[in-house]
């Protein structure tokens, strides 16, 4: 009897050890997959154009300690008709709601542009800091004061996600998705719609690696499309293994080796979900004739 006892305490002691050494190669594998969702926990304040947080609504008047702004960018070519705003959103207002690739993936997209013949000129990339609301919303005007029926035109934005609601931004959902900019302002996918309802082109193609972006597709319309990182109520991860946002990475593998959105996206859509082990789920919303080709 004591013998019995003794053999089976060995067997359990042995199996402990087995589980034991094999917990740091469980913890690795999982840290190889992905490490970081997008989620927002920040402050939710939702974005109104020609208000600011420190009094007057419409800023300074002139002359009154107003410096000219300083504006290095290249010159737009109208000559190429091809026109984007590319965001990417890593160092966020303070430290605690900071991400780490978004600007890497707003990079790759912006290299990706410049190597399909857009013009430096006629990119708007804004990055980290650069992307306050006030910024992002004035793009977006630029963008539409130079795009015509006959342009491309692309949008992309890589950064924090997240939903509110509440708000009135002219649809009928009571919980509205959003982009989140880098001083913490909410920008409505509603406020997008409107932003982007008098472009003439028939070709736009709108990019979102964020949490909750598969309900961006209030921008949808004839000659667009819309591709998203995730679904309407899932995350969106980014991971140090990759050293991008994880749909980023897939979707501009695709674009490298298909130079259309609707393969790209079909090339990543499957290793997104294989690679968060089911987790997240990119969507495309399609109303674009053919194959939307840089």
């Amino acid at each position: 009897m004591n013998k019995n006892i003794l053999i089976i305490g060995m067997c359990i002691g042995m199996a402990a050890v087995m589980i034991l050494s094999a917990i740091p190669t469980l913890i690795s594998e999982t840290n190889t997959s992905f490490d970081e969702e997008k989620e927002y926990t920040g402050p939710k304040e939702v974005y109104k154009e020609g208000e600011t947080k420190k009094g007057n609504p419409h800023g300074d008047p002139p002359g009154q300690g107003n410096k000219p702004p300083k504006n290095n960018d290249p010159e737009p070519d109208p000559s190429v008709d091809k026109w984007a705003v590319v965001i990417g959103i890593s160092d966020y207002r303070g430290k605690q709601y900071d991400l780490q690739y978004c600007d890497d993936d707003a990079q790759d997209m912006y290299n990706y542009l410049i190597a399909k013949g857009y013009p430096e000129g006629n990119i708007k990339l804004l990055l980290d800091g650069d992307a306050k609301a006030k910024k992002i919303m004035a793009a977006i005007d630029w963008l539409n004061s130079w795009e015509g029926s006959d342009s491309e035109v692309v949008f992309f934005y890589s950064g924090h996600g997240t939903t509110y609601d509440g708000y009135d931004d002219g649809d009928t959902e009571y919980t509205d998705e959003t982009i989140v900019s880098a001083d913490l302002y909410l920008i409505l996918d509603g406020q997008l719609r409107t932003k982007f309802s008098d472009f003439d082109s028939q070709k736009i193609s709108f990019t979102f690696d964020s949490c909750y972006s598969g309900g961006m597709n209030d921008l949808s319309g004839t000659g667009r499309v819309i591709t998203t990182a995730c679904g309407e109520e899932e995350l969106s991860w980014e991971t140090s293994d990759l050293q991008h946002g994880v749909f980023t990475y897939y979707f501009m593998e695709g674009l490298s080796a298909y130079h259309n959105v609707e393969d790209a996206y079909a090339d990543a859509e499957p290793n997104v979900i294989d690679y968060t082990s089911d987790n997240q789920h990119p969507k495309l919303f399609d109303n674009y004739p053919d194959n939307w080709e840089f």
